[in-house]
């Protein structure tokens, strides 16, 4: 069995390879659904990579980088999960589900009440994740501009 590790993306190696995991969720979602999401917007993030991140989690299996997740400060209760993307070759391996753990976990042990995200009622299998996981429906937090249409969040127990 494949050998999955979770950890923080610190080296400029480990960083470049979320990066590149970021890169290629906007693109598939440039793809995958015409550039019809509201959220699809992200490629300025990337130009001060890794800016506003307070953490970056990157998946390997077999010690290959094969998805990541970040999170982001909202405000002093609310710390955002964002850009949670796994390549489809490694689909089916509960990556998305063992990122999501692990910026629960993040969230907790840096004193957030609430890990929050966006996400399109049109990516099913995401947003079937995030209720498995505990996550509901919640008011829109951020006013960006590329926020996407629905708001889930996750009370967490400090």
């Amino acid at each position: 069995m494949a050998e999955v590790v979770i950890h923080k993306a610190e080296t400029a190696e480990n960083i470049e390879a979320v990066r590149a995991l970021f890169i290629a969720y906007l693109k598939s979602l440039e793809i995958d659904y015409n550039n019809e999401i509201g959220c699809a917007d992200g490629h300025a993030d990337m130009q001060h990579f890794p800016n506003n991140y307070e953490v970056l989690l990157l998946a390997k299996l077999d010690n290959v980088p094969l998805a990541a997740c970040g999170v982001k400060r909202v405000n002093d209760q609310d710390c955002e999960l964002v850009r949670l993307y796994c390549r489809v070759e490694a689909r089916g391996q509960q990556l998305g589900r063992k990122l999501s753990e692990a910026a629960q976990a993040y969230a907790r042990s840096n004193g957030y009440a609430r890990l929050v995200l966006s996400t399109e009622p049109v990516m099913t299998y995401a947003v079937r994740l995030y209720r498995k996981m505990g996550f509901v429906d919640i008011e829109n937090y951020a006013d960006a501009p590329s926020a996407c249409s629905k708001y889930m969040g996750l009370q967490l127990n400090l």
